[in-house]
């Protein structure tokens, strides 16, 4: 079952006022006065017990403290160049499910996608929350950007540990398993330009292949992850 966001009252009390998240408790879990919830407020998580229910909103006591952890052992930065919104957003949901910290977005040269509107990115936030709610991870990772994919080379990819981009013809492979921080850039389904491939290299970025296969941008992003993300061996 999700675990919900909910809003402290006092340190006995709760509630949660999101209507959606109202109906999908008493309406598809059947969930009623008595029955308990896992809930959450930023990283903390709690397990509740349902007291009240008005039209938009739940009224819960809090039966005890719940210990919330992350997937992963290090930290994973994920970033897309733009491709495909429905796709965005299934990467974007899955990624946080595998443990993603945090998203970065970046416009390429083959990007089919070249800026993101304040509500799609409202929308996209609204994603990662629902992917967070759903696996009851600890964190909930910020989606950055987008900046041109020269900005972010030069930028903020150099606070990554280990600096990858995902490129077929590469000699390394995407690691399996990382304890530090660790980044990795998707071209989108274009591909990166030469140009970009050799802006990346020459800022100290490692080329890493995930097969010998053409993957889509989708797939790619999430086969890194799930890679990056296995406990260190």
């Amino acid at each position: 079952m999700p675990r919900f966001f909910a809003e402290i009252l006092n340190h006995r009390s709760a509630r949660i006022t999101d209507r959606a998240a109202v109906h999908h408790i008493t309406g598809p879990l059947r969930r009623r006065t008595g029955d308990e919830l896992a809930i959450r407020v930023g990283p903390q998580g709690y397990r509740a017990r349902i007291t009240g229910i008005r039209k938009e909103s739940l009224l819960l006591e809090i039966l005890r403290e719940e210990t919330l952890q992350d997937r992963c052992a290090g930290a994973i930065h994920l970033c897309l160049c733009l491709f495909d919104l429905r796709d965005m957003e299934e990467t974007l949901r899955y990624a946080t499910e595998l443990g993603v910290t945090a998203f970065h977005t970046a416009v390429s040269t083959r990007s089919s996608v070249r800026s993101i509107t304040a509500s799609r990115m409202a929308r996209w936030h609204a994603i990662v929350q629902e992917a967070v709610k759903q696996c009851e991870r600890r964190s909930i990772p910020p989606i950055h950007g987008p900046l041109p994919l020269e900005d972010l080379v030069r930028g903020v990819s150099r606070q990554w540990g280990l600096r990858l981009f995902a490129h077929r013809d590469a000699v390394q492979r995407v690691p399996a398993g990382v304890a530090g921080d660790a980044g990795i850039v998707i071209g989108p389904e274009g591909g990166f330009t030469p140009e970009e491939v050799r802006l990346m290299e020459a800022d100290g970025m490692t080329p890493a292949s995930l097969g010998g296969t053409t993957l889509r941008a989708v797939t790619s992003a999430i086969a890194a992850v799930g890679l990056l993300g296995q406990e260190p061996s």
